[in-house]
């Protein structure tokens, strides 16, 4: 068993929700690809020839489809586009996400919609 952490990587909260996941799952027997970065900086060009950035994404995409499912965590506070984007590259495998998107999500109704279409679990 497999879990993809995916959603808001902005420092918003004392706690960190990847972290505190991570914590929680820490005797169970699975495997958690956690796409944060902590050397990520400025200096980081979102650039297809910048190689870290390159190899990053395509880090991310091989594990998100690799994993048997993908937590997917909107944060209030955040935009999160990317988070967008992983929920829609996800949306199609039945099972495959857990949706939390608490009221305050910019595009909530959106997600709740693409979960219900779809028939992924969606909390709060």
């Amino acid at each position: 068993m497999s879990v993809f952490l995916a959603g808001t990587t902005s420092k918003v909260d004392a706690t960190d929700w990847r972290e505190a996941l991570c914590a929680s799952l820490s005797d169970t027997p699975i495997t958690i690809y956690n796409p944060y970065r902590a050397d990520w900086d400025s200096s980081w060009r979102e650039d297809i020839r910048f190689a870290p950035y390159r190899q990053q994404v395509e880090w991310e995409l091989e594990k998100l489809d690799k994993a048997d499912v993908v937590v997917i965590y909107f944060h209030p506070a955040t935009q999160a586009p990317i988070s967008l984007l992983e929920l829609g590259i996800c949306a199609r495998v039945p099972g495959k996400a857990i949706v939390v998107c608490p009221e305050g999500y910019w595009k909530r109704g959106n997600v709740q919609i693409v979960c219900q279409k779809f028939d992924q679990p969606y909390l709060l």
